[in-house]
């Protein structure tokens, strides 16, 4: 399973059983010894070993044949001692040799100072002549075994024994910084070969020549040139102190108040003129003894061989780290680890494709599968039809949107998560993804964005808001803000319709009114049946107080059927309206039930459904009512009641005012004409008593109509509020997302031109009436302006009720009203670089802007699939921004991309390179089984081209891959290499 350049734990520094100096190892021999140490290397996962030795690789030499052998090591009864699995991860382990150097000036601890040289293993069999027999101490003494041993015996010659005279020549022989420099600058084969490791310990470091780095600023003297010397022949430094860490990378100021880009970059500069070069801190166990046998190890992000392991002089921040977890680690879930092509027509390769955890970079040559091995992951994983239309494209046969690519009914894509979970492209369309929330960037998309139509596009301002949006606390904040303007849209469009539904009531009692008939003339009949009706009294020769009583009780009489009257219209009012009200609170009860059904605590769950518990109790209050104003099959209320009460009361006093009456016996012709002078008085009465209930009626519909008009705006007005209340709140997730080169701002605003294009469409287009308005006139709206724009149409609205405002015919006001208080509000997202707003900017910027958008401030922790991003931005954009982008965010998600460009491939030290290669592009290649094929690996991975391959794919390494393939490939190296090292 090759995935490039994978986290592996190294242990740049171990000593075995015999080595030179300091052995304390007790293993009664070597097979013991070799047992011990290859079962620590697996048990520890130890990938690449360093075995170290004071200018000697005899013990690197003895392991290589120890693990040569290691399948058919046994025990004493023959039984193998160790196991399929841990010979195969044994015979894996990268070992190289390490030899240690103890070089001049001592340290004012009186110590010489430690430098190692890291060996390529390829390299050995000409150490002997390019490096032992080629350094020589200051007594011009070889650094072979007959030099050091001949040097030993030269120091005392009363040791005979050869052994002993050797570790004599070991305890004294020391070399000097120049003949090392030199043998650098001489032999270009041992200088490609070696990797020199300087200790930076207090006690017997390049840093002791004075305490510590902390005194680099004040260094003076021939101590501050000998110790930059050493610095600058070094490629890395064996050191665990923080401190050191930053330094060497260029980081010391990195926290403190301050700290910006600026300062990084004259750091940099200052570490690089002042060491030679940016340099990676390692560390090793340096164990003397079996117990501390890989205690300490280092993780490096490269394949196990001598190339992965020169990378880190190359990449020093991204390639090592001396935590004690794998660093970066990312969740699985959100790993796409593998991918397998379905193509029974041999169309695409049959093998699995794998894919690194952090960036993985898909080149090859024009129309190679590069873009459609991106395509088919994307298209697989794609849950949402909305990113469904990225994978489409326009057909102008068919006039729709089709699927970009389509390989036919046999054809399947299958793609595997790190957790082993897959999923086929063939999938059900309600079957959800397995990996939800991945970014796909397609071809020219970011271009398409960023061209000036697009700027100011919905699009665009999606893509920002969910951005912003991924963030879960951000999300819940909004979608509760969405709940709410529903809330207000339908509260809204209840208090228009309840609006409309006034006004008609107010034409309808006006129009009784007329029909009732005139109020002055009714009071003049009324006053003229009265003087009718003193002169019968007379005539009947009523006494004073007959005549009073009289009078009283037909008062009273009047009075009571009037309340009589009063109380049947408030009991029909009671009814209907509580039948509505039933209506409306049976729903409300429904969605209750609904909502406490949907609450998954059962605590929280019961005690919200007792708090809910009033609406139950207003429903039950309602069924009560409704007894009240139940009536038999003869009108009778059944129920008692303050209705029916007050109804048998009234009901009773009629009756006695009727026997009261009685012994007021009238001539029968003058009583028949008091009767109907008394009717007509009462018809009279009532119908003025109408008149004061529909005016009195009036009076308060025309209040609630002016209550209702407020409300609405006042509703209108607050979704505005709703808008920057919402973008208030998300100012910490936007702060969040904000950079000293990137700034995003929300601001509530006004959709005008949909508006304009949707009420203007209504409007009958021969009046014009909106010509006099300045909200038809606008492009945009601060703030300040929405109280104006409200203003303006508070006028229309009273216009179109009026009919002032002309309409198309078709359109009625209600429809119409609502349509011009429709919620054009939006949230708009500005983003801006350096006070340069988005819209105002280059393409090229713009395009580098919207990818730092998605890639640099995203939240998810989904894959980024990109093709092509070099195509849409300038040349230093690519070469500066997106390559640091890019380095950081894929130490946070997982980026697969598709370039042509090298910069991208090599700069920012793509993981895992993925060649896609499609046969017949090359003249020369042999025939090959599939059409599409692919080979992936690390950068590392490099071996020269083999002539006669008949693979066109596994002919070369991936390096030179892609220094045949991308344009620029090989100088791209280059500029890596020589970026931080001067030397």
């Amino acid at each position: 399973m090759n995935k490039g350049s994978e986290w592996r734990k190294w242990n740049f520094h171990v000593h075995t059983k015999g080595t030179n100096k300091n052995d304390q190892f007790t293993s009664a021999t070597m097979q013991d010894f070799f047992y011990t140490f290859f079962k620590g290397a697996f048990d520890n996962q130890i990938s690449a070993i360093g075995i170290t030795d004071y200018f000697s690789i005899d013990r690197y030499l003895e392991t290589v044949e120890y693990r040569a052998e290691i399948d058919k090591k046994v025990d004493s009864t023959g039984k193998k001692l160790f196991t399929v699995k841990e010979v195969e991860f044994i015979k894996n382990i990268f070992l190289f040799p390490n030899v240690e150097l103890r070089m001049l000036p001592s340290t004012d601890k009186g110590r010489l100072i430690n430098i190692h040289c890291l060996f390529n293993p390829n390299y050995v069999a000409d150490l002997e002549n390019d490096f032992f027999s080629h350094i020589e101490n200051q007594d011009n003494a070889k650094m072979n075994r007959y030099g050091i041993t001949s040097y030993g015996k030269s120091l005392d010659s009363s040791i005979v024994e050869e052994h002993k005279q050797y570790e004599k020549g070991i305890d004294n022989f020391v070399i000097d910084l120049g003949s090392l420099k030199k043998l650098l600058q001489t032999n270009k084969k041992f200088k490609e070969n070696t990797l020199l490791i300087v200790s930076n310990s207090s006690q017997d470091g390049a840093s002791a020549i004075q305490k510590h780095y902390d005194l680099f600023e004040n260094e003076n003297g021939n101590l501050d040139g000998l110790r930059q010397s050493i610095y600058y022949v070094s490629d890395g430094i064996f050191s665990a102190n923080p401190k050191d860490i930053k330094y060497f990378l260029g980081k010391r100021l990195e926290g403190t108040q301050g700290y910006n880009e600026q300062t990084y970059k004259k750091e940099i500069k200052e570490v690089i003129e002042k060491r030679g070069s940016l340099k990676p801190c390692i560390v090793g166990c340096d164990a003397h003894t079996e117990k501390d046998l890989f205690k300490k190890f280092t993780w490096v992000k490269a394949d196990p061989n001598f190339e992965g392991l020169r990378q880190i002089i190359f990449e020093p921040a991204q390639r090592v780290s001396l935590s004690n977890e794998e660093p970066y680690k990312k969740d699985s879930k959100n790993i796409i680890e593998e991918v397998k092509i379905i193509s029974n027509d041999k169309t695409f390769t049959d093998k699995s494709l794998f894919f690194n955890d952090s960036l993985n970079v898909i080149i090859g040559g024009k129309s190679s599968g590069k873009s459609i091995l991106l395509y088919n992951i994307a298209r697989t994983l794609f849950q949402d039809n909305n990113e469904h239309s990225l994978l489409k494209i326009f057909n102008p046969d068919t006039k729709k949107e089709e699927y970009k690519y389509e390989f036919g009914p046999d054809f399947d894509f299958i793609v595997k998560l790190k957790s082993g979970v897959t999923q086929s492209i063939k999938r059900k369309k309600e079957d959800s993804s397995i990996l939800s929330g991945i970014k796909y960037i397609p071809q020219n998309y970011l271009s398409e964005l960023a061209e000036r139509k697009f700027k100011k596009s919905n699009e665009l301002n999606k893509l920002v808001r969910d951005l912003i949006l991924e963030d879960p606390k951000s999300n819940a904040e909004y979608d509760y803000f969405l709940t709410r303007l529903k809330q207000n849209d339908k509260f809204r469009e209840s208090l228009i319709n309840n609006y409309f539904n006034i006004i008609n009531d107010i034409t309808e009692l006006k129009q009784k009114l007329i029909i009732i008939g005139n109020k002055e003339a009714l009071h003049k009949n009324v006053s003229n049946i009265n003087e009718e009706m003193k002169k019968l009294k007379d005539e009947a020769g009523f006494s004073g107080e007959e005549n009073d009583r009289f009078d009283e009780l037909k008062q009273s009489d009047k009075l009571l059927k009037l309340q009589h009257s009063n109380i049947e219209k408030d009991l029909r009012r009671i009814r209907d309206f509580n039948a509505e009200l039933t209506g409306n609170i049976n729903e409300l009860i429904s969605k209750k039930n609904l909502f406490i059904s949907s609450i998954q605590d059962e605590e929280i769950k019961s005690n919200y459904s007792t708090k809910y518990l009033s609406l139950d109790s207003v429903a039950n209050t309602l069924d009560e009512i409704n007894k009240d104003i139940v009536r038999s099959d003869k009108g009778l209320l059944i129920n008692d009641s303050i209705i029916k009460n007050k109804i048998d009361s009234i009901e009773q006093s009629i009756a006695k005012n009727t026997k009261d009456l009685e012994p007021f016996n009238l001539k029968a012709e003058i009583r028949l004409k008091i009767d109907t002078f008394q009717k007509s008085q009462s018809e009279d009465e009532e119908k003025l008593n109408n008149i004061s209930n529909l005016e009195n009626e009036i009076k308060i519909k025309e209040k609630a109509l002016e209550t209702e008009f407020n409300k609405i705006f006042e509703l209108y007005k607050s979704n505005f509020d709703e808008y920057t209340s919402v973008i208030s709140k998300l100012e910490n997730r936007i702060n969040s997302l904000e950079d000293e080169n990137l700034q995003i701002k929300g601001v509530p605003k006004f959709n005008f031109n949909k508006f304009k294009e949707n009420f203007i469409g209504i409007s009958n287009s021969t009046y014009k009436s909106y010509d006099k308005y300045n909200l038809f006139g606008l492009d945009n709206t601060s703030n300040t302006e929405i109280l104006k724009l409200i203003e303006e149409k508070k006028d229309i609205f009273n216009r179109i009720v009026t009919n002032d405002y002309k309409l198309r015919k078709q359109t009625s006001p209600s429809q119409a009203v609502k349509d011009l208080l429709y919620d054009n509000y939006f949230d708009y997202w500005e983003v801006s670089s350096n006070s340069d707003t988005l819209y105002k900017m280059s393409a090229g910027k713009a395009s580098f802007i919207i990818l730092k958008l998605i890639i640099g401030l995203s939240k998810s922790d989904a894959p980024i699939l990109i093709d092509q991003p070099e195509d849409n931005l300038d040349n230093r954009s690519i070469t500066t921004e997106l390559i640091e982008y890019l380095k950081s965010k894929k130490q946070e998600r997982q980026i697969i991309l598709v370039t042509h460009n090298p910069n991208i491939v090599v700069n920012a030290d793509a993981e895992n390179i993925m060649i896609a290669h499609q046969y017949g592009q090359n003249a020369n290649e042999a025939i090959e089984e599939f059409r599409f094929d692919y080979i992936n690996g690390a950068l590392e991975n490099s071996f020269d081209l083999i002539p006669d391959s008949k693979n066109i794919l596994e002919s070369m390494g991936i390096r030179e891959h892609i220094a045949d393939i991308v344009e620029g490939g090989k100088d791209a190296f280059l500029t890596r290499e020589k970026k931080y090292r001067f030397h």
